[in-house]
């Protein structure tokens, strides 16, 4: 406890020496709140209190229960530092308080926190919220579960979390994220205590710079990988453009495209270098296309722009099917035969979803790209419980479906269709909320599975991608943006990556 108070109490002194102005000109010296729990989580604010008091800083503190962490208690009131008893605070006396602050410390509750705030506490967070005081959480922040990142809605928004021995799953999940800030870890040896696996991974830039695929000097457009899109149709047709456009952006060597004749022509006025393959009527009919015929293909993208009853959805799907989960039927037949049955990696998405029944099984290179809508409608028709956190959403869908399920939202999160942990990836803006973006994503998706990366790898990747480009395309979130942009802002996102020029 204080080895973390003392990291705690460092990492807060530095930020106020950064970011306070203590001239004569300053309105009054900086002062710290803790709001203090009863258990170990308010022993390690209030013993970072008597720290901050010791080197110079004014910090007190405010019991949020009955009882304190005793040993850090008699610390800070050795410091000389209050400590005001939220049950005995007069009306106005919280929000005076809260005027001579310049951060607060929220250690009301640690890992053994619930996504439920007390009745009494209630107007104390409120109050916290409404002063507009910086908050920094201790460990992590109070009412969200430590393991799904379930929040209470009146949990603080911390600007930074100073989480103690290990990140907690909670802070890279939805919801705990949103309230978490920036995380900073303070290594307290616990390394050889955790378990071997993690329960979920962040892929950094650092990553990414390991995985992206590079060509080297003897690559061809065959060995950088081939992808096909199964996309666009005559009530969306742009679809087409944006997921051809995400896929050779993100350095695919061949880019085909299934589509009636009108979409083609749409896609070659703006990306020439895609290979046409014309779909007009249903299967087997004279101008249908096999799969198997249209040449070397790594990595099938089906379903952008597409409805579900699209013979393209239907034969995409029942292509990247597991062989031995295809029905024995003449229609289940014909489709595969259709869809020639020979590629195995593969991405599923928008219309193409709405195919998916309980007997379809995939392969973990197939990745299923929802997003919650489409995930709950899925989940519905699986037999699943559509009300599910995300955290447990997407693996019971990876589960049920054996393909990986990357789930897109704020968080993106990715579970892998055979094992492996669960990844979380925060690289987007808000901004990227916008028709056809999704497209662009899974263009991206393709190219990363065609070169051979594994689906996991590939999601994680295609997530960061995605959402550096949508960041470097609205001014990293400052101004609206049109999925194109996305699209055409690629090559830059995936150079500073690669170069380690940001952050």
């Amino acid at each position: 406890m204080l080895r973390a108070a003392r990291a705690l109490a460092d990492h807060v002194t530095a930020r106020l020496h950064t970011a306070v102005d203590h001239g004569p000109s300053a309105p009054h010296a900086p002062q710290v709140l803790v709001l203090a729990g009863a258990g170990a989580n308010g022993g390690d604010g209030l013993h970072a209190a008597a720290m901050l008091r010791a080197g110079g800083i004014h910090a007190d503190a405010l019991a949020t229960a009955d009882r304190l962490h005793e040993e850090g208690a008699a610390a800070l009131r050795e410091a000389g530092g209050r400590i005001l008893l939220l049950a005995d605070t007069a009306p106005g006396t919280l929000e005076d308080e809260l005027v001579q602050t310049t951060l607060v410390l929220d250690a009301i509750l640690g890992i053994g926190g619930r996504p439920e705030v007390p009745t009494a506490l209630a107007p104390l967070l409120a109050a916290v919220r409404a002063s507009g005081v910086p908050v920094i959480a201790v460990d992590l922040p109070s009412f969200v579960d430590a393991t799904t990142g379930q929040a209470a809605p009146e949990a603080l928004h911390a600007t930074e979390t100073i989480t103690f021995g290990a990140i907690k799953a909670g802070l890279l999940l939805p919801s705990g994220a949103e309230r978490s800030g920036t995380v900073h870890l303070v290594d307290l040896g616990l390394g050889p205590h955790l378990p071997a696996a993690p329960a979920v991974l962040r892929l950094e830039d650092a990553d990414a710079r390991c995985l992206y695929p590079q060509p080297g000097r003897d690559a061809s457009k065959y060995t950088r990988g081939v992808v096909a899109l199964a996309a666009g149709s005559e009530q969306y047709p742009g679809a087409a453009v944006l997921a051809a456009s995400g896929a050779a952006r993100a350095g695919a060597g061949m880019v085909r495209c299934l589509a009636p004749q009108t979409v083609l022509d749409l896609v070659l006025r703006e990306r020439p270098e895609v290979v046409g393959h014309r779909v007009e009527r249903a299967l087997g009919g004279p101008d249908a296309v096999d799969l198997a015929a249209v040449g070397r293909t790594d990595a099938l993208v089906v379903g952008p722009g597409l409805a579900p009853g699209d013979p393209r959805a239907i034969a995409g799907v029942n292509c990247l099917r597991q062989r031995d989960a295809v029905g024995d039927g003449p229609r289940a037949g014909a489709e595969v035969s259709a869809a020639g049955g020979t590629i195995t990696r593969g991405v599923i998405d928008a219309g193409a979803l709405g195919v998916l029944t309980p007997e379809h099984r995939f392969g973990a290179d197939v990745v299923l790209t929802p997003h919650q809508g489409e995930a709950e409608r899925l989940a519905r028709r699986l037999g699943l419980d559509p009300g599910l956190p995300g955290a447990m959403l997407a693996p019971a869908l990876a589960h049920a479906t054996g393909a990986t399920v990357l789930l897109k939202g704020a968080i993106t999160l990715i579970a892998p269709g055979d094992s492996g942990p669960l990844r979380a990836q925060d690289d987007a803006t808000p901004q990227l909320a916008t028709a056809g973006t999704g497209d662009v994503l899974a263009g991206v998706l393709g190219t990363l599975l065609a070169a051979g990366l594994t689906s996991p790898d590939a999601a994680a990747l295609a997530a960061i991608l995605h959402g550096r480009a949508g960041r470097l395309a609205s001014h990293d979130g400052l101004h609206p943006l049109v999925a194109l942009e996305v699209a055409t802002h690629l090559p830059a996102a995936i150079g500073t990556i690669l170069a380690g020029a940001q952050p």
